[in-house]
């Protein structure tokens, strides 16, 4: 078994190379399938160090979810570099600490945030995310460096204790410190993680949490991709995107912090209490009934008596997972 997250990507993509590994729904052009995804990162990783980027050598990622965060994070990790994954909403004056106390030597960037990047007073190379007409670096152009016949079949340089990413977070202390992580850290929290939960590849998570929070990264990037499981992205969090993400019929694992899980409860609680007594007293029949079979003989009718608020999510919605801070057990 391997002891490299880097080799767990390798496999999982060699192993699924025409499925879909990850897309914006519903825009054209941000759909790789794990084959594509692969040689993408590989890519990436030869052209920072054709651009002297050396191993251990510091790479800012600041930008909106989108299938080419993720493969610019991983293509960083397999040069043996170290990723910095940035808020692009943080205060100017913040991103700039950070990229100043982290070192950066370069920085891959939405084209969201190109009007900011202009405001830090950075003199280093700049590769854009999006396929948009600007100055600086072009993702695809770097996805598709050409590279030797051998490249692919040389191990990636890293090793468990070396650093892999640096995320910054202000904790309870107040002043933001860089959290460090190494190869190891990443691989044994995503086979542990996967020990526990044993998700499929064949399912499909819709991943709305900002990839520069930990969280994030560890279920919606490490295990998804390490599992070769696909992986959807809206376009905006808003609630039309949403609605139009479960409107596939095709999710079915969500990731969010309790705050995402209350709205939801709100929403249906609110729908509920808009219709007559009786729809409301039928509701709580239901839910109590339901409570009663599932704790007592493991029976769960959920999906069947509250199809509705199913298909509201799809309709294979059927693995919800939360984190990053202390969840309300009546709501739960």
């Amino acid at each position: 078994m391997t002891n490299s997250f880097c080799q767990l990507i390798t496999d999982a993509a060699e192993s699924h190379t025409d499925k879909m590994a990850m897309q914006i729904i519903g825009v054209e052009g941000t759909e790789f399938t794990f084959g594509e995804m692969l040689s993408a990162i590989r890519g990436i990783a030869y052209r920072l160090e054709k651009e002297g980027i050396e191993f251990g050598d510091r790479v800012a990622l600041i930008g909106e979810n989108h299938p080419r965060w993720a493969i610019a994070y991983m293509g960083i990790l397999f040069r043996g570099a170290v990723c910095v994954p940035i808020d692009p909403h943080g205060e100017i004056d913040t991103i700039k600490n950070f990229l100043d106390n982290s070192e950066a030597k370069m920085a891959f960037i939405g084209a969201d945030f190109i009007g900011t990047f202009a405001k830090l007073d950075k003199n280093f190379p700049v590769v854009v995310l999006q396929d948009v007409e600007n100055g600086f670096g072009s993702f695809d152009d770097w996805a598709a460096t050409p590279r030797p016949d051998d490249y692919d079949q040389k191990p990636t340089p890293a090793q468990p204790e070396d650093l892999a990413v640096l995320i910054y977070t202000s904790g309870t202390t107040g002043t933001p410190k860089g959290v460090p992580l190494t190869h190891g850290n990443i691989f044994y929290e995503t086979t542990g993680c996967q020990e526990v939960m044993n998700i499929s590849e064949h399912e499909v998570v819709l991943s709305v949490l900002p990839l520069f929070h930990v969280f994030a990264q560890v279920i919606n990037l490490w295990v998804i991709a390490s599992v070769g499981a696909k992986v959807c992205y809206v376009k905006e969090l808003a609630p039309a995107e949403l609605t139009k993400a479960f409107e596939t019929k095709e999710i079915t694992l969500l990731t969010g912090v309790p705050r995402l899980w209350y709205l939801f409860h709100k929403k249906i609680f609110d729908g509920v209490a808009a219709q007559p007594k009786p729809v409301q007293w039928l509701f709580a029949g239901m839910l109590k009934t339901n409570g009663f079979l599932r704790d007592t003989f493991k029976i769960n009718l959920g999906n069947k008596l509250f199809k509705k608020v199913h298909d509201g999510f799809g309709g294979k919605l059927s693995i919800t997972i939360s984190a990053g801070s202390r969840f309300d057990e009546k709501i739960a």
